[in-house]
């Protein structure tokens, strides 16, 4: 043999190496596609999952979003006119003035037209919702009432309203304007 032959043999020995270590037995061969095979699906079946997961998330949070939209809707809707309200209050207070200090012997179709006025206001506010807070001998609650002064009354129980400066408004449940009262010392 020459040394091209010796070359050769040893080229075709290391081809032969090659071919050997990929081509393997039957039953191994198929093991090895089964497995790349079974990666495969569990590759797409991730990705499935990772999608489905996604799209769980943004169905939760467009559910989440049209719960907040709702509630914001029947907030605009309960309390979409309480600035108006707050508007009204300082002429519904001069009417209510008006008719504490008028002289009570003497009554003139002024003073009972702004009675009637006043009266048909106030039905027309609890008809929407918007209550009066006249809190004359009940007593003192700091959420609904502010407290201007405390005297000592012995006649009355401790921490009741004596008098009443300005009545209050509340608004569904909240409280617009608080009535401004004298409460009795403790």
């Amino acid at each position: 043999m020459t040394d091209k032959d010796k070359e050769l043999t040893s080229e075709e020995k290391e081809d032969t190496k090659d071919d050997d270590s990929e081509v393997l037995p039957n039953g191994a061969e198929k093991e090895k596609v089964e497995s790349e095979e079974a990666l495969d699906k569990i590759d797409e079946k991730s990705h499935s999952d990772q999608l489905e997961e996604k799209l769980l998330r943004a169905q939760a949070e467009i559910q989440n979003l049209r719960r907040i939209s709702q509630n914001e809707l029947i907030k605009a809707r309960l309390y979409g006119s309480e600035n108006l309200v707050k508007d009204l209050i300082p002429s519904i207070d001069n009417l209510f003035r008006t008719l504490e200090n008028q002289d009570t012997e003497i009554k003139t179709v002024p003073s009972e037209g702004v009675s009637l006025i006043v009266r048909e206001m106030v039905s027309a506010l609890e008809k929407n919702g918007i209550f009066v807070i006249d809190p004359k001998g009940e007593e003192f609650d700091p959420n609904e009432h502010e407290a201007l002064s405390v005297t000592e009354n012995e006649e009355e129980k401790p921490n009741t309203i004596l008098e009443v400066f300005q009545k209050g408004f509340k608004f569904k449940d909240r409280v617009i304007k608080p009535a401004m009262v004298v409460v009795n010392k403790k």
